[in-house]
């Protein structure tokens, strides 16, 4: 197909390796690709666990492995393969683990963030005709390629498909806008990083509602939120397609997010796009939300309808995110111009789509 050119997904590859696996990794993210291992019966393949510099602790044990340094597993063993097991954007990390890949053979697997099927070649196979709509709605070059590249990543676990499409943050957010006075919506504002960062990029915003469901990271939200020289209100609640109430969970891996079973986690409120105050003047919403994309969407309907605001939504939670995130907006309204970006990260994160 013409929006990849893979012909084997990692987990394939590795099912005829017979050379030693080395996880790069000790925390969910390992947790993640140590399981779909065994799943896949490749358990018998690991051989170690490695961190990077500075966090390797005498003593300490991760999955039944001593976690060693780099050095040590590199002297000891030969011909290995290494799968990071981690995720960053730290310029010093990526700078770490591109270094590793000219001394041995390195791959970062994905594995959904917030659980569901693996993307492998049957998932493609499966949702062929699906994928193929999505990147002929692309409207740029630039989001074509960056769809095919993470695609071919996604199945090969090779970073140079990541390193082939990145873009910086501002590359990417420059393609929002103009905008006239209107309302700027954060879903999953965090600790107001994007609050500060849109605000500033766009000074037609005359208001904001900011949204972030994790207690702690909504203390400093309302801090800096306070800084602005815009009325912002801030809302611990868990954003969802109903108003309610919900069960949250932290994440060892990333954020806050539903919680997947009943009688676990923190009761909190959970809002809808559409019951926002600023949803009735909004320009712009960001929607990262820790694999709840899909219901945020789902919230949103009147408000997409009604305002058609500029939309910048996170798709890397959960495999099926690349084609059922633009059928959902598209089913809602069909007058978007719909492109891709990615900043860099390992493995394939912060990859967002931008419906303009």
């Amino acid at each position: 197909m013409e929006f990849y050119d893979v012909t084997t997904d990692l987990w394939s590859y590795l099912e005829k390796e017979n050379r030693p696996l080395v996880i790069y990794g000790t925390g969910d993210g390992a947790d993640k690709i140590i399981d779909e291992l065994g799943r896949r019966g490749l358990s018998r393949l690991i051989t170690g666990i490695f961190a990077s510099p500075g966090f390797v602790r005498e003593g300490r044990v991760f999955r039944g492995f001593p976690v060693e340094p780099f050095e040590d597993i590199y002297a000891r063993l030969s011909g290995f393969i290494v799968l990071a097991a981690f995720g960053s954007a730290l310029p010093d990390v990526l700078s770490y683990v591109y270094s590793l890949e000219e001394k041995c053979e390195l791959y970062a697997p994905d594995v959904p963030v917030c659980g569901g099927e693996v993307f492998d070649m049957e998932f493609v196979k499966r949702n062929e005709d699906r994928l193929a709509n999505v990147y002929s709605r692309l409207a740029d070059d630039l989001s074509q390629k960056t769809f095919r590249d993470l695609v071919n990543y996604k199945l090969s676990g090779s970073l140079k498909y990541l390193r082939s499409c990145e873009v910086t943050p501002d590359e990417a957010d420059g393609i929002l806008g103009p905008f006239k006075e209107s309302s700027f919506i954060d879903l999953g504002a965090y600790r107001g990083d994007t609050l500060i960062r849109f605000t500033q990029m766009f000074p037609a915003f005359i208001s904001a509602t900011a949204l972030e469901p994790e207690r702690h990271s909504f203390s400093k939200l309302k801090a800096c939120a306070g800084e602005l020289n815009i009325p912002v209100t801030c809302v611990n609640a868990l954003v969802s397609d109903t108003c309610g109430k919900a069960l949250i969970t932290s994440s060892r891996g990333r954020g806050t997010r539903a919680a997947s079973g009943s009688g676990s986690g923190r009761e909190i409120d959970k809002v809808t796009v559409d019951s926002l105050a600023d949803a009735k003047r909004a320009g712009f919403i960001k929607i990262d939300v820790e694999g709840s994309e899909f219901a945020a969407i789902e919230g949103a309907r009147n408000t997409i309808t009604d305002q058609r605001p500029q939309i910048k939504i996170a798709c890397y939670h959960k495999s099926a995110d690349l084609f059922e995130i633009p059928e959902t907006v598209f089913e809602i309204r069909d007058d978007y111009r719909l492109f891709m970006r990615h900043t860099p990260c390992i493995p394939g994160w912060d990859v967002d789509y931008y419906f303009l």
